[in-house]
């Protein structure tokens, strides 16, 4: 093996799997431009999904492809880096039957290559590497600042919206309830929706029950704290209890 080995293999994961991260995160974003709002939010968690299994992959399975080939062909043949480089793209291809996949796996694997033969190059010249670790991590930062910078404003999110996001369950008993502020009457059931703002943007969304026959119980309802992407259990009764 050559100098500096698992320096080289480590570095050589982290910023081919930072670079494949920031590519597949803003082919994210621009598929779903019009579903989000904040733009640097959504690269972000793109980013991280796609870093935290593509860093995974290319830290372990790539490493070690890559180990056995330098190993191969330093042992047996006078290694030449171009050969190196497409014994790489190689192994990328060999796991990804999916098209789609495989290109990305080839590209993630002479970018691998090509960076780890970087790396070697400068540690034979006795220069710095660090900049190789750096340029990919200010370059994510410098993208995810610049698409926070350029998203659009949210619009307000309102009562309407809290309604709407409290009632988009399926298959639950909030299904019978009307989706909108209002009462409604079913048989001897009548059932309302009600909403109060109890902070900015923060709302406590109530679903009350009542039945004209005494004998069938008391009222019920059942409240949920709502906010922008997000409803928990708040309050639940019966019989005023």
């Amino acid at each position: 093996m050559q100098e500096n080995f698992f320096q080289r293999k480590m570095m050589a994961s982290i910023v081919t799997a930072i670079t494949l991260a920031m590519i597949l995160a803003s082919i994210s974003i621009y598929d779903d431009a019009g579903r989000t709002s904040d733009y640097g939010e959504a690269f972000l968690a793109a980013g991280m999904l796609y870093g935290m299994y593509g860093g995974v992959i290319v830290l372990f399975y790539g490493s070690l492809m890559s180990a056995v080939i330098e190993f191969v062909m330093n042992r047996w043949f006078n290694i030449k880096t171009p050969i190196y480089i497409l014994f790489h793209g190689v192994f990328g291809l060999i796991m990804l039957k999916v098209p789609i996949l495989a290109v990305f796996g080839v590209a993630a694997a002479i970018l691998y290559a090509l960076i780890d033969r970087w790396i070697l190059h400068r540690i034979k010249k006795d220069k710095p590497i660090k900049m190789i670790m750096l340029t990919p991590i200010t370059l994510f930062a410098m993208i995810w600042s610049v698409l926070s910078f350029i998203s659009p404003d949210q619009p307000p999110f309102t009562v309407e919206d809290a309604v709407e996001f409290a009632t988009s369950g399926v298959g639950t008993i909030i299904d019978k309830f009307p989706k909108e502020e209002g009462v409604i009457t079913v048989g001897n059931a009548t059932r309302e929706t009600s909403v109060k703002e109890i902070g900015d943007e923060v709302y406590i969304v109530t679903f009350t029950e009542t039945w004209k026959d005494e004998d069938a119980g008391g009222p019920w309802s059942i409240s949920y704290k709502v906010e922008r992407g997000s409803s928990t259990l708040y309050d639940q009764s019966h019989n005023g209890l």
